[in-house]
């Protein structure tokens, strides 16, 4: 059995983890114990405790994240051939706008996400800063890689790729007039080739669908050069009002 231990900061709401962060560390583990294509499935069943030990032990073909008998978190191979992305976008002033606007307000329930929350410093969090648009059912955001998220080669580590797949989808299918936070229930990345440290990004978020509470998304990461870097669908849960 091994342990993950989810540090404080890198969370989604303010006290549990962020999902896509967590799905990209028990992705990690879940390839270098079964092997596969790259391509992983991450279904979130309870929140993630911050600061504290859990435990990782694979289970028939997939690999279960638990805190003592509560079950959190499940990785199994999983597919994305099915997803047609946008094309990566050309206005980058449009980019860069939403990386100066977009995210989630400090005072927000994300404020502080490691990933969307304008709250947290650069090198701190990743500030994947977009909003929904520019048509209907879509959304952009802006990333910048930074060093402190790389590895010994200088480019991004797989948890904060996958990171970045994880709220550009939630700009992308949520209402603007329901107020309702949306969770991450499932995701399933392919993470192709990390950016490098300083490459300016984008991530393209599209709308895929809906039934009752689910949405479902996808979420594609380009560099500025229109490079595919990793791909993603996630399905969220919208709290009930």
């Amino acid at each position: 059995m091994d342990t993950i231990t989810i540090a404080p900061g890198f969370n989604g709401p303010r006290l549990s983890g962020n999902g896509g962060y967590v799905g990209g560390v028990l992705a990690e583990r879940y390839t270098r114990a079964f092997g596969g294509n790259g391509t992983v499935e991450i279904t979130l069943r309870a929140p993630i405790p911050i600061a504290r030990v859990l435990q990782v032990a694979p289970e028939d073909e997939a690999l279960m994240l638990r805190d003592g008998d509560t079950l959190l978190c499940e990785a199994r191979a999983g597919s994305v051939d099915h997803l047609k992305p946008p094309p990566a976008p050309t206005d980058w002033i449009d980019v860069m706008r939403r990386g100066e606007e977009g995210g989630s307000p400090p005072e927000s329930d994300f404020g502080s996400c490691i990933v969307c929350g304008r709250d947290r410093a650069v090198g701190d969090g990743l500030r994947v800063l977009g909003s929904a648009g520019p048509a209907p059912g879509y959304s952009l955001s802006c990333y910048v890689p930074h060093p402190n998220h790389a590895d010994a080669s200088g480019r991004i580590r797989p948890e904060f790729v996958w990171g970045t797949l994880d709220c550009p989808g939630a700009f992308a299918v949520q209402d603007p007039d329901d107020i309702r936070p949306a969770l991450t229930g499932r995701m399933t990345v392919k993470v192709i080739e990390p950016p490098k440290v300083g490459e300016r990004c984008a991530v393209v978020g599209w709308r895929i669908g809906a039934e009752g509470r689910k949405l479902y998304s996808g979420t594609a990461l380009y560099t500025e050069s229109g490079r595919l870097c990793a791909l993603g669908t996630c399905t969220w849960i919208l709290l009930r009002g």
